[in-house]
């Protein structure tokens, strides 16, 4: 139950209170800001490495290296428009154009790393006015063979900065404080067999993308994190991998951070088509937490790739002959005053939404409405009252848009949303090739994590203790959804999940669980349903591998409930095998089915919540119970308004 004031629970419980439901719209991909990519520029430049940088003054660099000539230029454009002019370069010299290049900005400074035409010397070139113009190259480090990747980044305004490099198969980081000397080269901790493609962004500290080959031979893009104030390297996170003798290869060619970490990608497949990938962290990423969603296509083709930068309100995409834009925030839209109907749902199993919008005006016209009213776009519903303290909510469920249908009848115009929870996303998710994770290899909710981060979403806590104890084998096999796929461990352990903005919130529902709040004395109960059925099982078998437990409910088998076996090889402690006969126990209870409840809106109640229902026509006293479903509805005016919500229970 989540706390309330007391002005608004005194509201809900009073049979005159004036009803408040909150809508609003925003133009998120499951939390993260979309970023609706625009062509500014197409011009006539050879294909090529291509980076990009933003300084404060908001300007945006570019700079390219022509694979022909090795030719490396540069160019800044100080206020960017779609019709400002991308098409006039400054050369550089010429530069090792496999290895690529590396573009920062901090400040007024900017910072260009490349490797000379040996192939082993890596160099800097430096700016103080913003990248209008840039200094002699210097050189940093003579390398102790053929440098295969390289990229910078730039700390602050003062010059601080480190520079990376990959040869055989090794990154090498130097530092600067300053305009201080850059340090020796040192190895990263981590082992891959190539490296073809390395991007830094430099934040607080740095993070870097890099691409290539591990020991296996698989292809891949990883992610890892860079301490500014002396440490080491994070772990390496996979952003995508492709087996050995698909064909598939990976380059990384940018690294941003808009909300979340960004990374642009090449994917090429047999060795011929070459296409731009983005992928995106999920909501709540950071510089060191490393998840990431699976990558997405973008509408362009090259083996070279694209750069990617982003200042305070714009993004970019970069190519030697291309230009792309997108704004980096749109504004939340409030439907609040538009609401008609609204008819909502979260369960064990997921949630469904269905809206009703005034549409007489026109102002949800397909050509008109807000950006983000089209699938995918995000909706808030926050439940509450107009209170002696004015309108007062408490924070309810996300939505996702799955359409969007406009009506004409009448002379009234609607328009009908349908929406799905998080479970809907996860069911819309199908792994784009196999996951698997070894026994002992993570911990079971780690796993789950790691499935909805894919999908875009994520687990806020750890859980239960069996969660963490439990380390099982477990795949994802091709094509399966994510649904299914977090069921099937969810079903290994105590939890159960709740879902909580564009997270779910892990908890393990117990029978000694307090009572969170009682209906039928002080908040008032409109209808009632009690059942007394069969439970799914009184009696729980499991066998592990060689291992045998068993747990048993006296009161559900004489009330006729069955036999459950569990058969899991990845139980090879007793502990683990005793603790799972417990659960499937536990899980019997909270799917039955004891009836449901209707009552005047309570905003505060959450899914797995223990309540009290007292109704002597039904003979029930202070009846104990769990919520496993909630359904709201809510009507606006006409002769049937309706504020209401529906609670599904079961044993607790």
């Amino acid at each position: 139950m989540r706390t309330l004031s007391s002005t608004l629970l005194a509201a809900q419980r009073s049979s005159s209170a004036t009803p408040y439901l909150r809508v609003t719209l925003s133009d998120l991909d499951v939390g993260v800001p979309k970023l609706r990519w625009e062509r500014w520029y197409t011009g006539a430049e050879a294909d090529g490495p291509c980076a990009a940088a933003v300084p404060d003054d908001g300007a945006l660099l570019r700079a390219r290296i022509d694979p022909a000539t090795g030719t490396l230029s540069h160019q800044r454009v100080a206020a960017p428009t779609a019709s400002s002019t991308y098409s006039a370069w400054t050369s550089l010299g010429t530069v090792a154009t496999a290895s690529r290049l590396g573009l920062a900005a901090a400040g007024t400074r900017a910072l260009l790393a490349t490797v000379r035409v040996d192939g082993v010397t890596v160099e800097v070139r430096e700016s103080t006015d913003s990248g209008a113009t840039f200094g002699a190259s210097a050189v940093v480090t003579v390398a102790g063979g053929t440098v295969t990747a390289v990229a910078c980044g730039l700390l602050d305004g003062t010059g601080t900065a480190a520079v990376v490099f990959a040869a055989g198969g090794v990154v090498y980081e130097m530092r600067r404080t300053g305009t201080g000397a850059w340090s020796t080269p040192t190895a990263w901790p981590h082992s891959l067999a190539t490296v073809n493609g390395l991007a830094v962004r430099a934040g607080l500290d740095y993070d870097m993308v890099v691409s290539g080959t591990d020991g296996a031979g698989d292809a891949g893009a990883w992610s890892s994190h860079l301490s500014a104030s002396g440490g080491g390297w994070d772990p390496l996170a996979e952003i995508t991998l492709a087996s050995a003798g698909t064909g598939v290869t990976y380059l990384a060619t940018g690294a941003s951070f808009v909300i979340v970490p960004r990374a642009a990608l090449v994917e090429t497949v047999g060795g011929a088509a070459s296409r731009v990938q983005l992928a995106s962290g999920v909501p709540g990423a950071s510089s060191a937490v490393h998840e990431w969603r699976d990558p997405a296509p973008f509408s362009h083709t090259s083996a070279y790739g694209l750069g990617l930068t982003a200042g305070d309100d714009d993004a970019w995409l970069v190519a030697p002959d291309g230009v792309w834009h997108a704004p980096t925030s749109t504004p939340a839209e409030d439907l609040t005053d538009d609401v008609i109907e609204a008819d909502f749902s979260i369960s064990m199993a997921g949630g469904r939404l269905r809206l009703v919008l005034r549409n007489d005006d026109g102002r949800y016209y397909a050509s008109s409405g807000p950006i983000a009213l089209e699938p995918r776009g995000e909706l808030q519903i926050d439940l509450g009252f107009v209170t002696s303290a004015g309108a007062e909510w408490s924070i309810g469920p996300r939505y996702w848009i799955t359409s969007v249908v406009r009506r004409r009848e009448g002379g009234r115009g609607t328009v009908e949303i349908e929406a799905v929870d998080g479970w809907g996303v996860l069911r819309a998710w199908h792994a784009p090739r196999q996951f698997t994770w070894a026994a002992g290899a993570l911990q079971a909710w780690q796993i789950i994590d790691a499935t909805m981060a894919r999908a875009g979403l994520r687990l806020l806590t750890s859980g239960s203790s069996e969660a963490s104890l439990l380390l099982p084998a477990s795949t994802v096999r091709a094509g399966q959804d994510g649904a299914s796929a977090v069921r099937r461990v969810l079903a290994t352990i105590p939890d159960e999940l709740r879902p909580s903005g564009g997270a779910f919130r892990p908890f393990e529902p117990l029978a000694s669980d307090a009572t969170s709040y009682a209906y039928g004395l002080d908040h008032a109960l409109s209808a009632v349903r009690w059942r007394a059925g069969e439970r799914a099982a009184g009696w729980v078998r499991v066998l592990g591998a060689g291992l045998f437990g068993e747990a048993v409910e006296d009161e559900a088998l004489l009330a006729g409930a069955p036999t459950a076996v569990v058969v899991d090889d990845n139980l090879t402690v007793q502990a683990r095998v005793d603790a799972r006969a417990q659960t499937a126990l536990r899980q019997a209870a909270l799917t039955s089915d004891l009836g449901e409840i209707v009552v005047p809106m309570n905003v505060g109640q959450e899914l797995g919540d223990v309540i009290e229902v007292s109704d002597a026509a039904s003979g029930l006293d202070a009846a104990r119970a769990r919520v496993v479903g909630l359904r709201y509805r809510y009507v606006r005016g006409g002769s049937r308004p309706r504020y209401d919500l529906t609670l599904s229970l079961s044993e607790v």
